[in-house]
């Protein structure tokens, strides 16, 4: 491995450290903050891979979250959001693996606004897509936090315990 690489995987690193320090935050836009910078470190990360379908997913989640932060509409956030992510991936198509991010992220979407047992499961489904992708464009930071959040997600279905949960009892599950 040489000198660039490294730096790429520190940098992805960088990412999940905002990511999990925003679940200290008390409040959610307080999180979404530290997601949209965590997504700035993502798109790096991803684009000095040449992963580009992870660098454009990045990059229109940190648009999302903004667009989160500032409104309190989400259902008609993430319904338009379904028409990015058919162009994207229209746009962007390099084989199937190139479309893992895009289906990822819009489940994230999706399953984010269902009860939380469904939340839970969906965020396995979620982190196996990027694990997959994560692999093919060689992210080892970004495959050791996905088997770590598939692997927490596991207990928590198993054992029906989250250190995430916030006060008003809506689970919070790590997400890119």
């Amino acid at each position: 491995m040489n000198l660039k690489f490294i730096i790429i995987q520190i940098i992805g690193l960088m990412a999940w450290v905002l990511i999990i320090f925003s679940y200290y935050r008390k409040n959610t836009n307080k999180i979404l903050l530290f997601h949209m910078f965590a997504s700035i470190f993502f798109a790096i990360h991803y684009f000095l891979l040449k992963a580009y379908g992870g660098f454009i997913i990045c990059f229109f989640e940190l648009i999302r979250d903004y667009l989160y932060y500032k409104s309190d509409k989400d259902h008609y956030i993430f319904l338009f959001t379904i028409f990015f992510y058919a162009a994207a991936i229209i746009f962007t198509y390099d084989g199937i693996i190139s479309v893992f991010p895009f289906f990822a992220s819009f489940f994230d979407g999706f399953f984010l606004t269902k009860e939380r047992k469904i939340v839970i499961f969906g965020s396995i489904i979620i982190y196996i897509l990027w694990f997959l992708y994560d692999f093919f464009v060689n992210s080892y930071s970004g495959m050791l936090f996905d088997i770590i959040l598939v692997s927490s997600n596991l207990l928590i279905i198993l054992f029906n315990y989250s250190i995430f949960s916030r006060n008003n009892g809506r689970q919070v599950i790590v997400k890119r």
